[in-house]
């Protein structure tokens, strides 16, 4: 328990600040945003190469409080080396272009764009693609974290990982996390990645949403069931609830889910010296494994693997079987070498930071990083699940570009 509420202290509310290189990556805010102190002010502070150094937003008396509060030095018009856009995503296209043809390099939040169309217009626009372009990275933080990292690694290369048969995840906030006036994203928008990253889900079964209040907006969804299909045949499904509510003394009050992602594999032939086969006997072993809280790990996260094992004879009797149950825990990276640096008060936005500034610095790094037709496959999934469940694509806005 202390070692939890050291890792919440030393990630969430004061990292220990360590000191600068002789020419730290100067990073810009493009907005007052209540995300950007998680995301990249607060990791900044244990990241010897960053400085956060300006902020800039509508209203130059909210940006002037905000840099205040933060310890950014000035609000400025313009950036040095790098932009961090946590605008309202109907926003970033129009600023990551503007950014990148800049000269800067971009992390942008996610979503990356308001639709399919427009991030392959982002992502495959010339400022982009050019040779030697700036960095360009969509914020899907928590797979930089080493306990997505191991999750992925127990499904997809375990020598005794089966294909994927299932993939599932489950997101929730309380109703009333987001006020009637925030502007950000909603339910879809912002969770399906996991299950569509964990499997190359492209076919979109099943898609239904619940929208808000008849005195909101409508075309506005605050939860969202999905269902997925791969060209595998693994079925995928997703479920994210921001307005997640219960019976208090029979009261309707906010509560909390615990978010988790779900592999079920497909059964395979496995062999292992301890276990002895007779003659037409065939060891086979079917694995599930779930990540409890693959959102802020730092904060606390398991991995649990069940190993269902079974001896078949002549490929229908079962002769025997049993089960194995193993807990992981992955704050750190297990091998600390070879461009591996961490530490257990690292949040998924620190892991992040790393791998956005080794790209930056032209460095290896882990090798982990969200490529930019993830990006594009992501927002194309999006607009088929919007269509799925009745709703319309999000629009785009309309720009005047040079």
């Amino acid at each position: 328990m202390l070692d939890m509420f050291r890792r919440i202290y030393d990630s969430l509310i004061s990292p220990p600040e360590v000191p600068k290189a002789e020419n730290p990556l100067r990073f810009g805010l493009l907005g007052a945003s209540d995300i950007a102190p998680m995301s990249l002010i607060l990791p900044a502070k244990t990241h010897p190469e960053v400085v956060i150094a300006c902020v800039a937003a509508r209203d130059r008396a909210r940006a002037e409080k905000y840099a205040k509060k933060h310890g950014i030095e000035s609000v400025h018009d313009t950036y040095q080396d790098c932009i961090y856009i946590p605008l309202p995503n109907s926003h970033h296209y129009e600023w990551a272009i503007r950014a990148i043809k800049a000269g800067k390099h971009v992390l942008l939040e996610k979503p990356c764009t308001s639709n399919g169309a427009e991030a392959r217009k982002l992502f495959e626009h010339p400022a982009v693609t050019a040779p030697n372009a700036p960095v360009l990275l969509e914020a899907f933080h928590y797979t930089f974290h080493p306990a997505w990292q191991s999750f992925m690694q127990l499904i997809h290369h375990d020598p005794l990982a089966g294909p994927v048969k299932s993939a599932e995840s489950y997101f929730y906030l309380p109703r009333g996390y987001f006020g009637k006036d925030d502007i950000r994203f909603r339910a879809m928008l912002d969770d399906s990645h996991p299950v569509v990253e964990s499997v190359e889900f492209r076919k979109i079964s099943e898609s239904e949403h619940r929208g808000n209040t008849a005195e909101d907006l409508e075309q506005i969804d605050e939860a969202v069931m999905a269902t997925f299909r791969s060209k595998a045949g693994a079925v995928g499904k997703l479920v994210a609830d921001f307005s997640l509510a219960g019976s208090i003394l029979g009261v309707k009050a906010p509560r909390l889910g615990w978010p988790k992602c779900v592999a079920e594999l497909e059964e395979k032939e496995v062999s292992e010296e301890k276990v002895k086969l007779a003659d037409g006997e065939k060891h086979l072993m079917q694995r599930t494994v779930t990540l409890y809280n693959h959102i802020a790990p730092v904060i606390y996260h398991s991995i649990v693997v069940e190993d269902q094992h079974s001896i078949r004879r002549n490929g229908t009797t079962t002769v025997k079987s049993w089960g194995n149950k193993t807990t992981i825990k992955a704050y750190d990276w297990a091998d600390k070498s070879d461009g591996h640096p961490g530490g257990t008060s690292w949040s998924t936005y620190r892991y992040q930071l790393e791998e956005f500034v080794n790209r930056v610095r032209g460095r290896k790094g882990t090798g982990v990083w969200v490529e930019h037709q993830s990006s594009i496959d992501q927002m194309d999934v999006l607009d088929e699940m919007y269509k799925k469940g009745g709703l319309k694509i999000r629009p785009s806005r309309q720009i005047d570009e040079d």
